[in-house]
């Protein structure tokens, strides 16, 4: 590991891991802690679901982490065990969440007057998330890692493992998709 005084490298966290260095991972979990916790709830929209899957994340990165090629980007690697990880666990919910949604839509909801400002942009940012939700996943994912965490076109391609420009595709039918969207909430 690297000298004391100054911060290691992920590079060298991994080795130290890999010859049985409880610390260093515990320092790389601490240092993507926060990253992997808005992949994963990016993906599951659930904090409750989130806050588990991102254990098994970082179990699954530990468990891994024999693969992680030396000299590699582990934080893309990171992502892509983290976004793998979080689509697996959403396909294995999405049924249950459906169903929930489903009753949640036709429950009987009380009307009260808006008592005030502040309700019409919650309402937008409402209407910006579901219609992000809309889209399909491919497009809604590349969108948020585009956007959101402001990745380029060719760290969202590796975690994805598509060409750039398939992702440039997706990115721009996601917008498009978005727009229709937005002006139909809008009418």
């Amino acid at each position: 590991m690297a000298q004391s005084g100054s911060l290691p490298s992920d590079d060298d966290l991994v080795a130290g891991t890999l010859k049985g260095e409880r610390q260093a991972f515990d320092l790389l979990v601490e240092r993507y802690q926060k990253l992997v916790y808005s992949i994963a709830y990016r993906i599951v929209d659930n904090h409750t679901d989130t806050d588990d899957l991102v254990q098994m994340i970082f179990l699954r990165a530990y468990s891994g982490l024999k693969t992680f090629l030396a000299g590699t980007d582990f934080k893309t690697w990171l992502y892509t065990v983290a976004v793998n990880t979080s689509l697996n666990a959403r396909k294995q919910t999405r049924r249950q969440r459906e169903l929930v949604l489903q009753a949640a839509s036709s429950a009987p909801t009380e009307s009260h007057p808006d008592p005030g400002g502040g309700i019409a942009s919650e309402e937008m940012k409402a209407g910006i998330e579901k219609a992000i939700h809309m889209l399909p996943e491919e497009q809604r994912l590349a969108l948020l890692l585009r956007i959101r965490d402001g990745l380029t076109h060719e760290q969202i391609a590796k975690i994805c493992g598509c060409p750039v420009a398939t992702i440039t595709s997706r990115l721009f039918l996601a917008r498009k998709k978005l727009e229709g969207l937005l002006r139909e909430f809008n009418t």
